[in-house]
């Protein structure tokens, strides 16, 4: 019996403690509400504007970059389809010719080392 009534009293003070921590955890939940949050956005904004200063450098140095091949594109000497081709045709016939000469050369070389012997019957 006097276990029972120690375990009683044990209860009764743990019910106790436990309805002062939820009444306190009520009153902190009633000030949660009243709270009213605010994000500080100023240092986002500051990065924000550094990273668009950033994107507007790199886009006027994409431009400057882009108008300066297209002015060396329009100054540069483009030769005419025609012009290349008939640069092409000649030295090929030139590369032709000399291999043509080098070949005569060498056959008319070996032709001057054989001897032709004349039969008499």
């Amino acid at each position: 019996m006097i276990k029972i009534k120690e375990y009683i009293e044990l209860l009764t003070s743990e019910m106790e403690v436990l309805r002062d921590d939820v009444n306190r955890l009520e009153t902190i939940n009633d000030h949660m509400k009243d709270v009213k949050i605010s994000i500080d956005l100023k240092e986002i904004k500051e990065v924000l504007k550094e990273h668009s200063k950033q994107l507007e450098d790199q886009r006027e140095q994409q431009e400057r970059f882009y108008n300066r091949m297209e002015s060396l594109f329009k100054t540069a000497g483009v030769y005419p389809k025609w012009a290349v081709i008939t640069f092409i045709v000649a030295i090929l016939f030139s590369v032709t010719s000399l291999v043509y000469v080098y070949h005569t050369k060498v056959v008319s070389e070996r032709t001057s080392d054989i001897t032709i012997e004349k039969r008499t019957p």
